[in-house]
């Protein structure tokens, strides 16, 4: 018995660790005796106690064991646990350093600012020169009114690229308020290229710089260099149409503002600026202070870095711009977008939950809300935050949100009207992407003619965007109309977006329909390798192998579909061709849905 006690003590032990991971929900009897076991000898008996496990701890068995749930928490989402574990353990483990910035990185990621900052402060004691580090103790002195105490910082480190540019950027706005732009602007020229596309951003923050330092006509020839590049940067073009305004250049600066909602989309804030200079009132151009300049010289990265990016990692850097500003409401709704890429959800609406009603950034953060809402499968809700904030707030940007909202729950009818609404209101400013929308809105519904109507003049007003190309000619192939410019279009898509998963799905699924079942094989395994957790995507591929003989594997396609959370619609389908031994042959398995509305965002 007591051999028994022993080897059930042992077992308990390292149950204590697996305990975190995802286990089975039955148990081996095997492993069922052993726990039974162990409850019997854990009570005390006529032979005497159960003995002690714990007093043959090491000490520091409880560090370790904050450092695995630190390192397991920061695996599962949970950057706050990972912050406090790690924070717990700094003074006791070896490296000392390196716990420290973990720790530092769990914080921002978590939006904990204060913690971060407090944290910061004990890395770079423990010997920490990580560039994180040192940005948050430069944030840290900038935001307590000591920018100079910000200066070692920010030109001491050893900052890789991305990080460079930030701290050289705030840099500037630290030398500005302290000696003025003879001093501040040489940082912000040492990490020019030369190359448009690569210094737009510094540009127009130079530009930005100027006219915070008074140097109008300076920052008025920066800001039409960049803007005659074809560069274009909401920030930088809303503060080039305010010094226009503000010089009585009024025509001009609603051209450039249209140009950009021609060009880029609709933004709210300049979409803002454009009403206000149209209703006569007298515009100013901002100064920025220097906690307002060096929280953009965060944002405006930390912007092009989540766009890029299909993570949450963006998130540390508008933790720091919020900290410097917590005006800069864009930032919020970046952020929550990063942490919705994240896998975040939750946390994203805590994020947009926070942009005031008085904010440009309100409707927008309310759209994105409701969305989130929506994926939750919150429909209900979802639709009454975009109804509350339309009530209050007749912005076109949410109207097209609750549009998107309306299709997302296949409501058709009801996005199109609302659609239609915009378009009216649009007058001759044709909007490619609302005509795009409707389009799809009106295919969906079964109303091929205008719906054809719609996609054709969407190409015609952006006859290089891969969304329309796509969707356009996939709908010919599948309709068996159009045969060859139908594959021609989705061929242009894939060399216009050779990354897109969708894109080449449909490609692959076009090469499907007309039989050229070896050929779909090949585009459709490419679009499962970029986008491996889309149930559409994965089903199609089923379909090709069995075409191809393939059906083993393509059991296995459709098993994985099924697991990757596909409609109801979608997953009785699948579950049809599973089965019925027919595959994509079985009755029930009707055709696969029509492509994504892939509509892109405007920043």
């Amino acid at each position: 018995m007591a051999q028994a006690c022993a080897v059930a003590g042992h077992l308990s032990l390292r149950s204590d660790t697996a305990s975190v991971w995802p286990m089975k929900r039955t148990l081996s009897p095997l492993l069922l005796v052993s726990l039974l076991t162990f409850a019997a000898c854990a009570t005390p008996g006529p032979r005497g106690p159960a003995y002690d496990f714990t007093d043959d701890r090491p000490p520091e068995a409880a560090s370790y064991r904050d450092f695995m749930i630190a390192r397991i928490a920061s695996l599962t989402n949970d950057p706050g646990t990972a912050s406090r574990r790690y924070a717990a353990i700094i003074d006791v483990m070896p490296e000392q350093a390196s716990i420290a910035e973990r720790a530092v990185f769990s914080a921002l990621l978590a939006g904990d600012y204060p913690a971060a900052a407090g944290l910061s402060s004990r890395a770079l004691a423990a010997g920490s020169d990580a560039s994180l580090v040192r940005l948050t103790l430069a944030v840290d002195a900038i935001q307590r009114g000591k920018p100079e105490e910000a200066r070692p910082y920010l030109e001491e480190a050893a900052f890789q690229p991305f990080n460079r540019t930030i701290a050289n950027n705030i840099s500037a706005w630290r030398a500005l308020s302290k000696s003025g732009l003879t001093s501040a602007i040489p940082y912000l020229e040492q990490g020019l290229t030369g190359d448009q596309r690569y210094d737009s951003p510094s540009l127009y923050m130079m530009g930005l710089l100027q006219l915070s330092g008074r140097a109008d006509d300076d920052a008025l020839a920066t800001f039409e260099r960049v803007w005659a590049s074809g560069a274009r940067l909401a920030i930088g073009v809303e503060a080039h149409a305010e010094l226009l305004a503000s010089r009585g250049e009024k025509a001009r600066a609603l051209e450039i503002i249209e140009a950009f909602r021609a060009e880029v989309g609709t933004n709210a804030a300049l979409a803002g600026l454009a009403r206000r200079i149209e209703a006569g009132e007298r515009i100013k151009p901002r100064r920025l202070t220097t906690r307002q300049g060096a929280a953009l010289a965060l944002y405006v990265p930390a912007a092009a870095l989540m766009y890029q990016t299909n993570d949450d990692l963006s998130s540390v850097y508008f933790v720091l711009a919020l900290a410097l500003d917590p005006d800069l409401h864009v930032a919020r709704s970046l952020w929550a977008q990063a942490l919705e890429n994240g896998g975040r959800r939750d946390d994203a609406i805590r994020i947009l939950r926070q942009v005031p009603k008085g904010s440009p950034y309100y409707a927008n953060a309310q759209g994105q809300l409701a969305g989130l809402l929506n994926a939750q499968g919150k429909s209900e809700e979802a639709l009454r935050v975009a109804a509350e904030a339309l009530a209050g707030n007749p912005d076109r940007g949410l109207l097209l949100q609750l549009a998107d909202l309306y299709v997302s729950l296949e409501r058709y009818g009801e996005g199109e009207a609302v659609l239609n609404d915009v378009l009216a209101a649009d007058g001759e400013q044709e909007d490619w992407r609302v005509i795009f929308a409707r389009g799809a809105a009106r295919e969906r519904q079964g109303n091929w003619p205008e719906a054809e109507a719609d996609l054709k003049r969407a190409l015609e007003l952006r006859p290089e965007s891969a969304t329309v190309l796509n969707y356009l000619g996939y709908s010919w192939i599948d309709r068996g109309e159009n045969l060859e410019e139908g594959f021609n279009l989705i061929r242009r898509a894939v060399i216009l977006e050779p990354r897109s998963g969708h894109i080449i799905d449909s490609l692959g699924w076009a090469h499907y329909k007309l039989g050229q079942y070896e050929e779909a094989v090949d585009f459709l395994e490419r679009a499962v390798e970029l986008l491996p957790s889309d149930p559409v995507l994965n089903d199609h591929l089923g379909d090709a192998y069995w075409r191809v003989g393939r059906k083993l594997e393509a059991g296995f396609q459709w098993q994985r579909a099924l697991t990757l959370d596909p409609t109801e619609k979608d997953r009785g389908r699948i579950n049809a061709k599973l089965h019925s031994k027919l595959g994509p042959d079985a009755p029930e398995a009707a055709e696969a849905p029509p492509p994504p509305v892939l509509v892109p965002e405007s920043p």
